[in-house]
């Protein structure tokens, strides 16, 4: 068993509404950015990344690089600019170097800046997280842990300068706690807010603080961790809740939410609403076909044929499976051709749970109240797999991104069939344990080949797996004993098989060949088709 980590929102496994195609890779990256933005106090003029593993291999397919310079100019997670942000930077004179390293043992997520100002400069470390998450873990040899997720206050100079200004920040109302970290020569002060602090607080440092000792660094999201301990720490707690107080799966989720962040049913029930429209309006702008692929190794029109093929009776499946496969490609290629798409819970895996519950919901009249319900429920389960387990392809395998998409959706979809929560979490079961040791191993770098695809056969996966628990059949094996069994096969998954285009489908012959004629359009600025 892993250890388990501090509450993770619901918004943080059923979001970022973001634009494609890698929610760790382009959301997290964009979001470093911004950090490093704010560390600076400015916008750089010269920029230097280093990506080491998976990373090395793929950032360029999953527009990495551009993803962490648009965060550095100031544009949001879901900013349609993101795809130029290199050629913007171009025409600021911001120089931009990339540098990679694949054979270190760090982390695949990492992610180093060296970036210069015309007043300061700062090597940064951080690690993408999964799902959009983030963690900066090193300024300037300072050891330090910011996701972004609070006001934060950093201070350094020689030590004993900063507890000068200490004592009128603990008096602030908002003031939380504080931490401190040397690089050897000087110390920094990390001081955490539960909201802005006041302007007396900020004032008294201006007074006493050079302008370049100090940072306030304002949180990312619009939600924020208020209690750490979450509400439900496994599914056993979750079910021995709703059978103890008589709540409900959806109750639940907005239980855990409302302790977590703070925020009130109606908000939470409201962030969904937006959340379902993303979702749809993503659906519906792939399936027309007008999808320009990031990497071009996809005509982009596989959505519309599908759906064609069910509209002329050409398929076999039915239709909540065929459109739900249609719907599923739909919000992928809108992913790949950097679209507005909804991580649920990674930008690769996007397609499963709108694919599932559009189909099903049209096809048996589901109001869109009962619709966020599912999601709500969905996103519990999720939040109780990413508190344990990485939900990325580059640490623990394409099993973290559609696998779990799978079961959030089984589990959402029995929420709306009325399942009791016993058969909630047992359809989330046996999809999850169906899809263990799925692989990730895309074809030359982008979200394209086979992730996809990929994306509809958790459709199927997670329709098979609610309808299995509706009708009463168990997994054996019980739900919080499946997440064990995801975390020990991701552990013991090789590192070619986890994002970085070395095994699997992306060390075939048609792959590597693939991979080499992609990376020559994009040495000539020509990322997308031949």
């Amino acid at each position: 068993m892993t250890e388990k980590m501090p509450a993770i929102s619901l918004f943080d496994v059923t979001g970022p509404i973001m634009t494609g195609p890698s929610s760790s890779h382009t959301a997290g990256a964009v979001r470093i950015g911004l950090m490093g933005r704010q560390i600076m106090g400015e916008e750089p003029c010269a920029i230097k990344i280093l990506f080491y593993g998976s990373l090395a291999e793929t950032y360029k397919g999953h527009m990495t690089d551009s993803g962490v310079v648009a965060g550095l100019m100031g544009l949001s997670v879901d900013d349609p600019e993101i795809r130029s942000a290199l050629r913007s930077a171009g025409d600021k004179n911001i120089s931009v170097e990339i540098e990679t390293d694949t054979e270190s043992n760090k982390n695949p997520n990492t992610i180093e800046m060296n970036l210069s100002t015309p007043s300061n400069s700062a090597d940064i470390s951080a690690v993408t997280v999964g799902g959009g998450e983030i963690l900066i873990q090193e300024i300037n040899g300072f050891a330090v842990e910011l996701r972004g997720k609070k006001d934060v206050l950093l201070l350094w100079g020689e030590d004993g300068q900063e507890d000068k200004s200490l004592n009128a920040l603990r008096s602030d109302p908002a003031y939380e706690r504080e931490t401190s970290s040397s690089n050897g020569r000087e110390r920094m002060y990390i001081v955490y807010f539960s909201e802005t602090p006041s302007k007396a607080s900020l004032s008294s440092l201006e007074k006493e603080f050079p302008s370049g000792n100090f940072r306030y660094l304002r949180p990312l999201y619009d939600y924020q961790l208020q209690d750490p301990e979450p509400r439900f720490a496994s599914i056993r707690e979750v079910l021995a809740e709703c059978n103890r107080s008589g709540i409900t799966l959806p109750e639940a989720a907005i239980q855990y939410e409302s302790r977590r962040s703070g925020l009130p049913g109606e908000s939470i029930r409201d962030k969904f609403s937006q959340i379902w429209a993303t979702m749809k309006e993503s659906i519906d702008k792939g399936i027309i076909g007008h999808n320009d692929m990031v990497g071009g190794l996809m005509g982009g029109k596989d959505s519309m044929k599908m759906k064609k093929a069910w509209e002329e009776g050409r398929l076999v499946s039915g239709a909540v499976l065929s459109l739900g496969v249609a719907r599923a490609i739909a919000a992928m290629e809108s992913n790949a051709s950097m679209g507005r798409v909804v991580a649920a819970p990674t930008a690769g895996s996007c397609g499963v749970v709108p694919g599932v519950f559009s189909s099903v919901s049209e096809k048996h009249s589901y109001s869109p109240e009962r619709v966020t319900e599912g999601l709500l429920v969905a996103s519990l389960f999720g939040v109780l797999v990413a508190m344990r387990a990485p939900v990325s392809g580059a640490l623990g395998g394409c099993q973290s991104e559609i696998g779990v998409a799978s079961a959030m959706a089984a589990a959402g979809l029995a929420q709306m069939a009325g399942g009791t929560p016993t058969q909630v979490s047992q359809a989330f079961a046996l999809s999850l344990k169906n899809i263990l040791g799925l692989v990730c191993d895309p074809v030359a770098g982008p979200v394209e080949v086979p992730c996809i695809k990929r994306n509809a056969i958790g459709v199927a996966n997670a329709l098979a797996a609610c309808d299995m628990a509706l009708a009463g059949i168990v997994s054996i094996v019980p739900p919080d004993e499946v997440i064990d069994a995801l975390i020990n096969v991701q552990q013991l998954l090789p590192m070619e098989l986890r994002d970085t285009t070395l095994g699997g489908l992306g060390a075939t012959p048609t792959g590597v060949r693939l991979k080499k004629e992609w990376l020559s359009r994009c040495s000539r600025g020509n990322c997308g088709k031949a």
